[in-house]
This record gives C-alpha cells, structure tokens and sequence, in this order.
C-alpha cells in the first residue's frame, strides 16, 4: 500500500495539465532535443502533462515514436511537434515498459491506426498495473473539486499561490481524459528490426526494470532509446524492478554501445558515462542494503539508517530513497514478488 500510495503521488504531484485554466503548450510539457539527424528526445519538464521522456525518429519513409507520455494532450502536442520536423507519417509507435508515464497517450495512435510495439508482458500488465498510478474517475473529480475550491479563495493577483492550484487542475483534468490502451504488435524476447525507408531501428529486450522492458537502437546515429531501463541523475522507480538483472543488463550495454548517445526515461540525454553513474548507483544501493541485512537489521532500520549517499543528493526523485531502500531489501531476501 506505502508503494501505490507512492507511486499516486509521483503521478499526481509532479506537475500540471489542461482545464479552464489557460491551456499549456507543448513547451510546457517538454524540451525537445535533437540528438542526431532525424533523431529527436522529448524531455519531460516538470509541471507539465509528459512526465516521463518520449522521443522520436525520423526516416525517409516514416516515422517511429518512442513512448507516449502521461496524457493524451502532451502527445497531441508532441504529434504537432513531429509534424512540423517532417511530412512523413508517424509509421509505428513503441512503448518501452507498461508503467503509466510512458503509456498514457496510447489511445492517440490507437485512433490514428498507428500499430503500437511492446513486450508481451505489456498485453497482461497495461490495462491493469496501470490502475496502480490512475485513479478511477470519481476519486479523480473529488480531489479535483477541492483543488478548485482553494483555488477560487485565492485572490486573482496572487498568481505565485495560485499557479501550483492550477497546475493540478489541469493534472486531474488530464488524467482523466486517458483511457488504457494496449499496444497492438508484441514479442516475448529478442530483437525486431524496423525499417524507416533506408533507416533502420532495432528493438531489443533487457530485463531490469519491469521485467517486460524493450530498447531502441538507431545504427546509422548510434543513439540508444533506453525506456526507464536508464535514468540520468535521477533516483529510479524500483516496484517492479530486479536490480541484480539490472546491473547485468546494464554492463552489457555500456560494453556493447561504449560511445552512443543514450536517451532515458527520465532526465536529459546521456552519455555513457552518466549511465555508468545509473549503474553504480544500483550497485550501491544493493551493497549497502545487502551490508544492513548482514548485520540484521530489519527493513523498517534499514529504511531509517541507511541515507542516501552525497553524492547521489543532487539527483531527482528524492523521493524515492526510501522506497528503493526497501525494494532491494525485499529483492535480496526474495519476498519482493
């Protein structure tokens, strides 16, 4: 129950959306970043209706888009952005895991016929998981009805007060708009090879983080679309996650790709070197809390004794620290799944 209720306040409290009050637009939502010709990161700000990073690629005879966002509005946007890059149709859109931030937007290309790319795990898990981080609608309109209410107390010339009001309005409003949608394409394990016309993109599988968890490879740039299997300077979500597997999949990848651009699930666009830190701080985490477990303290001690490392208190999601504390002690005495 502490990780749903977790996981509905990441959801909920990371930033805003669309309603009565003015509506944003996509740069309210995400910066987007050219990281190669053709190759194209949308990075989620915070406030906004995006959440998690989405990207694109372009070739000669299509379009692949690479995670939908939160809501159907930050797609919409980014839909806008990708049609003012290229007149080529968006030709396959991919979701890299289930969870919710990289999910939301799927009814927009299911209403376009656009054939969405998963892992199979994501036919079992989409519509379902996701209810973890949506409230159902009723509960939605409740918060959103006293969110407006404090609203309408705040004076209009008190805009510093009133902003934070309205950007969960526009949130709730957002949130309500998604229905959940299961991608169309599938596989269980392995790679896919698009063709954007001459543009090739290979997708392939690591286990990780959920267990269900696909990347993207654009040879001809040397850009890896991670999903949430990297993180650049940003604590991690760990509910559905193997760290063990993890680091594994993680050192294989640096082997493999020592000099590519890396594009995550949250935070800008990397380089290997800012994976290695992902890496290492997965590493340790697992060796202080498999320390803790060794000298016998229980999971609520460890929660409270082990702090997270300096040089790791600059990253985002602080909010996570504890939670990943007791994610990997449950991980390491096998009581997690």
């Amino acid at each position: 129950m502490k990780t749903i209720t977790l996981l509905l306040t990441i959801v909920l409290a990371l930033g805003a959306g669309i309603s009565a009050v003015p509506a944003p637009k996509a740069e309210d939502h995400f910066t987007l970043n050219k990281v190669a010709d053709g190759v194209y990161a949308a990075v989620a700000k915070t406030g906004g209706l995006a959440t998690g990073n989405a990207s694109f690629v372009v070739g000669d005879e299509g379009v692949l888009m690479v995670d939908t966002f939160l809501t159907p509005a930050a797609v919409e946007d980014l839909i806008g952005v990708i049609a003012a890059e290229t007149k080529q149709p968006i030709k396959y859109a991919l979701n890299t895991h289930y969870h919710l931030d990289h999910t939301g937007g799927n009814q927009v290309l299911a209403a376009r016929g656009v054939p969405i790319i998963a892992h199979e795990k994501l036919i079992e898990w989409q519509t379902v998981k996701n209810r973890r981080f949506l409230p159902v609608t009723d509960e939605l309109q409740k918060r959103r009805e006293a969110e407006a209410k404090q609203l309408s107390e705040i004076p209009a010339d008190q805009a510093d007060k009133r902003a934070p009001l309205e950007r969960q309005l526009r949130r709730f409003d957002a949130l309500m708009t998604i229905k959940l949608t299961n991608p169309s394409v599938t596989f269980p394990a392995g790679t896919i090879r698009l063709h954007l016309g001459k543009r090739e993109v290979i997708l392939f599988t690591l286990p990780g983080h959920t267990g269900g968890d696909v990347l993207a490879y654009v040879p001809d740039a040397n850009v890896v679309f991670m999903g949430d299997m990297g993180w650049r300077k940003t604590l991690p979500n760990l509910v559905d996650a193997t760290v063990n597997d993890w680091i594994t999949s993680l050192d294989s990848l640096l082997g493999q790709y020592p000099n590519a651009k890396f594009v995550p699930g949250h935070g800008e666009v990397a380089t290997a070197a800012d994976i290695r830190e992902f890496r290492d701080y997965l590493d340790d985490l697992r060796t202080r809390v498999k320390q803790a477990i060794a000298t016998g303290l229980t999971i609520e001690q460890a929660k409270e004794q082990l702090k997270l490392p300096e040089k790791y208190k600059e990253f985002g999601f602080q909010n996570f620290a504890a939670p990943n504390v007791e994610d990997m002690y449950k991980e390491l005495k096998g009581t997690k799944f």
